[in-house]
């Protein structure tokens, strides 16, 4: 994976009018196979983690499975989301899987809390906190396992080994990557994301090029190109299965009029597609905290015109600009350095 030594400071975060502490790494923004900004390594190498999940959403289109089992947009969004397990998340979930004929018992990830904190607290009244393991399908991931399933159907592959590295739905999801990023399939490292899923080790360059792929995928094989037509615009058109009510995600693309195309990660990776101005963002910060990324990419996004002052404050406060005690009063606050 290489070293960090090359990242830069990308936002400090201040208390009482001191630097407590900085959040490094590195962020590439092209414009088509132009970077037009750039901050750190453009060659580090890191893991694309759930920022990957609109790319592995298209083996549903490529194996045949969308068409053959009829998946709507939405059904399509949220393989590309990172769920909040909301009931109508659920719902659409179990949708995916009742289409294609596969048990939900089949999903080969480990079941975990929701992401927002107060469904979680629902979810522990309603079904005891005791209880383990917890539904495979609450993990934020399982629509996106679902839609792999699904593609297995589809290719009269092997259900219970759809989650091998070996497997045709991997094999076919390594190649939309390699084809969306510009690389060889060879050149790509491949490890194991939290969702026992094989996840996709490439340069931040590379993610950010995959990116505004993603936005406009004309000049991509027919197979891709409609592939990423179908999940950008499932994605624009349900930005609530992205992630979900409150979250960063849901939120931005929600409040940019739908111009934009948000996916987040887990350790730090975050991504941005402009599809109407060919533009596409990648962001690693260092030390894995979401925080550090969110403030970056707004000002990243006001600063090239495509959001407006008045949409980029509302994000920033919304998401952490200022740093606040548990009474409510300001302690504190994050600036952008770059």
């Amino acid at each position: 994976m290489g070293g960090m030594s090359t990242s830069v400071p990308l936002v400090h975060v201040r208390r009482g009018g001191r630097l407590e502490s900085i959040h490094c790494g590195s962020f590439v923004l092209l414009d088509g196979e132009q970077i037009i900004e750039a901050a750190g390594d453009p060659h580090h190498v890191a893991y694309y983690r759930s920022t990957a999940k609109p790319f592995q959403a298209m083996v549903a289109v490529t194996s045949g499975a969308a068409e053959q089992f009829g998946f709507t947009s939405e059904e399509l969004a949220i393989a590309a989301g990172s769920h909040n397990a909301s009931p109508h998340h659920l719902g659409v979930v179990r949708s995916i899987l009742a289409k294609a004929g596969v048990d939900e018992s089949a999903l080969g990830c480990g079941g975990h809390w929701s992401i927002d904190p107060e469904l979680a607290r629902r979810q522990a009244r309603e079904y005891g906190t005791r209880k383990d393991p917890l539904p495979r399908i609450w993990s934020n991931c399982s629509g996106k396992h679902a839609a792999m399933l699904a593609a297995a159907r589809a290719l009269g592959a092997p259900l219970d080994t759809y989650l091998d590295a070996q497997h045709p739905v991997q094999h076919e999801i390594t190649a939309i990557v390699a084809a969306f990023a510009g690389m060889a399939v060879q050149d790509i490292g491949v490890g194991m994301d939290g969702c026992g899923a094989p996840i996709h080790a490439l340069p931040v360059r590379a993610m950010a090029r995959s990116l505004m792929q993603l936005g406009r995928p004309e000049d991509l094989p027919e197979r891709y190109r409609v592939a990423g037509e179908r999940v950008g615009a499932a994605m624009s058109e349900h930005p609530e299965m992205i992630a979900g009510k409150g979250r960063f995600d849901t939120d931005l693309m929600e409040n940019s009029a739908q111009r934009i195309l948000s996916k987040g990660g887990a350790e730090g990776i975050h991504g941005i597609a402009v599809p109407e101005r060919h533009l596409g963002l990648a962001v690693h910060v260092d030390d894995g905290n979401d925080r550090g990324y969110r403030q970056l990419v707004i000002a990243l996004l006001l600063r090239h015109g495509v959001l407006t002052e008045e949409e980029a404050d509302g994000l920033a406060e919304r998401h952490g600009r200022t740093i606040r005690n548990w009474t409510g009063a300001k302690v504190g606050e994050l600036q952008v350095v770059v």
